[in-house]
């Protein structure tokens, strides 16, 4: 399986808030560590892309994605370029380093957590 593909199709499903393709992609148990240090549970997540409370402009890769698998995880780092607007507020810019862990469920494969850090220094 191509898992950068798997990612990048992850990132396009989130800026276009593509609800059956992020339901289909994200563990029932997922949680992201945004770079402020916040924990978002799927429900937060997904909930704010599909309603537009979180929306996102821009997430892409600016870097190789690398990939490290083995029979039933896999772990995803690269670095990217996000523009994202939180609740209407004005859009903020973000690098950062990612770390995705995906879990193998049946013949599917879902990503479980996603860790974000910012890589801008002020």
């Amino acid at each position: 399986m191509d898992f950068a593909a798997l990612e990048r199709r992850r990132l396009t499903a989130i800026v276009e808030a593509e609800a059956g393709v992020l339901d289909a992609l994200h563990h029932d148990d997922f949680v992201l560590r945004t770079p402020s240090g916040a924990v978002w549970d799927r429900e937060f997540y997904l909930g704010g892309l599909i309603s537009g409370s979180i929306s996102y402009t821009t997430f892409e890769p600016a870097s190789d994605i690398e990939v490290t698998s083995s029979a039933d995880l896999v772990v995803l780092r690269y670095r990217s370029i996000i523009d994202i607007a939180i609740e209407g507020g004005g859009g903020g810019h973000l690098e950062c380093w990612h770390l995705d862990v995906y879990v193998r469920e049946g013949d599917d494969w879902v990503c479980k957590w996603s860790q974000a850090t910012d890589t801008i220094v002020e």
